[in-house]
C-alpha cells in the first residue's frame, strides 16, 4: 500500500529540516576529522556567507571588499617551480557567486547578465585565455592544474564585475560600498605604517613573509585616484576632510613601498587629473608640495631606492641609452628578450596560461602566454574600459559619479603604466577593487537616467500637488465671494421705501 506523505505539513518540514541539519553536521565533523582546523572554519563561514548572500546580496558584497585586502592565503598544492596559492577572497568570490544565481534562479525577476559596454571585450579575451590554455595542456607546456586554476582566477575578476553591475540600483548602494572600500585602504594603510619604522619594504597583511610591495603600490595608487577624483568635486565638507585624511594616510605606505613601478605610474595618474580636470592649479600645486616635501624631509630609503637603479656599472647589466641598470631591473629587461623569441616561435596563440616562465610585466608576458591574439584582445579590453569610462565622465552631472569617474579614469591610467613592470591586471588585491569600481562606473548612466526620471516624478507630483492646492484656493476663494455678494444682495433686498 502506498505511503502518501503531506510534505506541507509542520511534521514533514521538521523532520525534513532536522535530516538536512544532521547530514550537514555529519559531513562538517568528517572534515574537522581529517583537516586542520583552518579547512572546516573557512566552510562554515563559506555557508555562512553563502546564506547571508542569498538573503542580502550587498552584506555579500561588502564582507567581500573587506576580504579583497585582509584575508590570508592558502596553499593548496604543489606545481614544478612554485606552490598553488589560493586566498579567502577567492573562495569567498565563487561562493557569493553561486549563491547570486541561486538567487537569480529562485526569483525570475533577477538577471544574471546586465548589457554594459564591457560585455563583448571581456567574452573575446576570457575566450582567448580559455583556447590558449587548452591548447598549452594538449601540447605539454601547461601543466594542467596550474594553467586552469590561473585561467579560472583570471575569469572570477570578471564574475566580480558582471556581480556588480547586476547589483548597483541607486547611489545608497554606491555610497556604501565606497565606504567600505575606503574603509579598507586606511586599515591596511595604517598596518602599512607601522611597518616603516621596522625599516622593511611596506606591505599589505597575509602576503607572506616576503610581501608583495609592488601590488600594495598598485592598490594605493588606484584608491588614492579615487579618493582624490571625488575630493576635487563639489562635495559635501565632511566627506572632503575624510577623503584628504585617507589621502594623506596613503601617501606614507605608498612611498615606503619602495615600488619604482608606483612611483612613475603616478606621476601619469597626476597628469590624467590634469587634463580632465578643471582645478588644474590646485593639482599642480598638490604635485608641487609632494615634490618639495619629498625633496625637504628626504626619505633616506626612497631615494636610496631611486638612485639603486644607477648605481652600477657592470658589463653583464643591461643599458638603456648608456646608462646602466641594477641587478634586478636587467634580469627583468633579459627575462623579457627571453619571452619575445619565446613567442617568436609561437606567434599566434601562444604557449598557455602559465606556459612560460614567471615574468614581470603584463604586456611582455601576455606574449608568449597567449600570443599576438591574445595581446590585441588584451589591448582591445583596455581601450574599451578608457573609451567607455571617458564618455561616462563627460556624461555625468552629478559631482559624486563625475568625481569617481575622473578618479577611475587616473587611476586606470596609473595600472597601464604600473602594469609594463608588473602583472597589475592579474594581481587579485588591485583587480578585485579595479573590476569593482568598474562595474560601479559602467552602470552609473543608468544609475543616474533612473535618479532624474525619479526627480522629475517628484517634481510633477509636487507640480500637481501645487496646481490642486491653487485650485482649491481659487475655489474658496470664489466660495467666499459668492457668500460676501449673496449677504449683500439679502441687505438690499431687505429695505424698501413706498410712496
Amino acid at each position: 500500500m502506498p505511503i502518501n506523505i503531506n510534505w506541507k505539513s509542520p511534521r514533514a518540514t521538521t523532520i525534513t529540516a532536522l535530516l538536512v541539519i544532521s547530514i550537514i553536521g555529519i559531513s562538517l565533523g568528517i572534515v574537522v576529522s581529517r583537516f586542520s582546523f583552518e579547512v572546516p572554519l573557512i566552510l562554515v563561514v563559506g555557508i555562512i556567507v553563502f546564506i547571508l548572500t542569498l538573503v542580502n546580496t550587498e552584506a555579500g558584497l561588502v564582507i567581500l571588499i573587506f576580504s579583497m585586502l585582509l584575508s590570508p592565503e592558502i596553499i593548496v598544492g604543489e606545481v614544478p617551480g612554485r606552490d598553488i596559492v589560493i586566498r579567502i577572497d577567492d573562495l569567498l568570490l565563487i561562493i557569493i557567486t553561486f549563491a547570486w544565481m541561486a538567487k537569480t534562479a529562485i526569483n525570475k525577476g533577477l538577471a544574471l547578465f546586465t548589457k554594459t559596454p564591457l560585455n563583448k571585450a571581456i567574452g573575446v579575451y576570457v575566450m582567448v585565455c580559455v583556447i590558449a590554455t587548452m591548447k598549452g595542456i594538449l601540447l605539454g607546456y601547461v601543466v594542467p592544474e596550474k594553467g586552469i586554476l590561473y585561467t579560472i582566477r583570471y575569469i572570477e575578476y570578471f564574475l566580480l564585475y558582471i556581480l556588480v553591475v547586476n547589483h548597483i540600483h541607486n547611489r545608497k548602494q554606491i555610497k556604501f560600498f565606497l565606504g567600505a572600500l575606503f574603509i579598507t585602504c586606511a586599515i591596511v594603510s595604517v598596518y602599512g605604517l607601522i611597518q616603516i619604522p621596522q625599516g622593511i619594504r611596506v606591505s599589505a597583511p597575509f602576503e607572506g613573509t616576503t610581501g608583495e610591495p609592488n601590488t600594495f603600490g598598485g592598490y594605493l595608487l588606484f584608491i588614492f585616484c579615487l579618493a582624490l577624483g571625488i575630493s576635487l568635486k563639489k562635495v559635501p565638507r565632511n566627506l572632503k576632510y575624510a577623503l584628504a585624511g585617507l589621502i594623506i594616510l596613503i601617501t606614507f605606505p605608498f612611498l615606503y613601498t619602495l615600488s619604482r613601478a608606483s612611483y612613475i605610474a603616478i606621476i601619469f595618474s597626476f597628469l590624467t587629473f590634469v587634463l580632465l580636470s578643471k582645478k588644474k592649479l590646485v593639482l599642480i600645486t598638490v604635485m608641487t608640495t609632494i615634490a618639495v616635501s619629498v625633496i625637504l624631509i628626504k626619505p633616506e630609503t626612497v631615494l636610496q631606492r631611486v638612485k639603486y637603479t644607477f648605481a652600477f656599472e657592470d658589463e653583464s647589466l643591461a643599458r638603456v641609452g648608456g646608462v646602466y641598470l641594477d641587478y634586478s631591473s636587467s634580469a627583468r629587461i633579459f627575462s623579457w628578450m627571453d619571452s619575445i623569441n619565446t613567442w617568436k616561435k609561437h606567434p599566434i596563440l601562444g604557449r598557455g596560461i602559465t606556459g612560460f616562465a614567471f615574468l614581470d610585466g603584463q604586456y611582455i608576458r601576455i606574449l608568449p602566454e597567449m600570443g599576438i591574439i591574445g595581446l590585441f584582445a588584451f589591448l582591445w579590453l583596455l581601450w574599451t574600459v578608457y573609451k567607455s569610462s571617458l564618455g561616462i565622465y563627460k556624461q555625468m552631472d552629478d559631482n559624486l559619479y563625475k568625481g569617481l569617474t575622473l578618479g577611475f579614469l587616473a587611476g586606470f591610467i596609473g595600472l597601464t603604466i604600473h602594469a609594463l613592470t608588473a602583472n597589475t591586471f592579474i594581481l587579485i588585491r588591485v583587480m578585485e577593487p579595479f573590476w569593482f569600481i568598474a562595474g560601479i562606473i559602467m552602470m552609473l548612466p543608468k544609475v543616474q537616467e533612473e535618479e532624474e526620471i525619479e526627480t522629475e516624478r517628484i517634481e510633477q507630483k509636487k507640480k500637481k500637488e501645487e496646481e490642486k492646492k491653487i485650485k482649491e484656493e481659487e475655489k474658496k476663494e470664489e466660495e467666499k465671494k459668492k457668500e460676501e455678494e449673496g449677504e449683500e444682495e439679502g441687505i438690499g433686498g431687505g429695505w424698501h421705501w413706498d410712496y
